[in-house]
């Protein structure tokens, strides 16, 4: 579990073992990033695209934070960890102010061939409810508690 409040120990740990249960997401090619093509999409996909997910720089995904519902299933399975880690260590980035609408099926993006949660491993969805779970418990989220609610209902019936 990540304690809260977090030490930076704690975070590393709890990275370390989020990219361990990643380590079987496959890595996409840029045509795969995003489910089609526009010029919105096809940046993140340039952007993206140059990197394994662990080694995104900074800079870009700080300029990437808010682009997760942009991203194809394959993608979203691979570098969902990266997004993650950027939350825990940049406290009011774009990826900050946007996951937690975003830990969750929507009815209207994720359906079918699209439904960027479909593909989690059993040890990759442990993690992620791990992070979901430290987000609920801190007030720092409370006016996210919408959405906060509905992503431990699906994290948890999903683990």
């Amino acid at each position: 579990m990540i304690a809260r409040p977090r030490s930076e120990v704690d975070v590393a740990d709890y990275i370390d073992r989020l990219y361990r249960a990643f380590a079987e997401a496959p890595r996409r090619d840029r045509d795969e990033s995003t489910p089609h093509r526009c010029c919105e999409c096809d940046e993140v996909a340039a952007r993206l695209s140059r990197y394994a997910a662990r080694d995104v720089p900074d800079d870009e995904m700080l300029r990437l934070g808010d682009s997760l519902p942009l991203l194809s299933p394959k993608a979203f399975r691979y570098y969902l960890p990266r997004f993650i880690e950027v939350c825990l260590t940049t406290p009011e980035s774009s990826a900050e102010a946007v996951m937690n609408c975003n830990l969750a099926p929507s009815g209207d993006l994720d359906v079918g061939e699209r439904n960027r949660f479909a593909q989690f491993s059993e040890a990759e969805r442990r993690v992620v409810l791990e992070f979901v779970e430290c987000r609920a418990a801190s007030p720092d989220y409370e006016s996210d508690r919408e959405f906060l609610d509905e992503v431990l209902g699906f994290w948890r019936g999903a683990s």
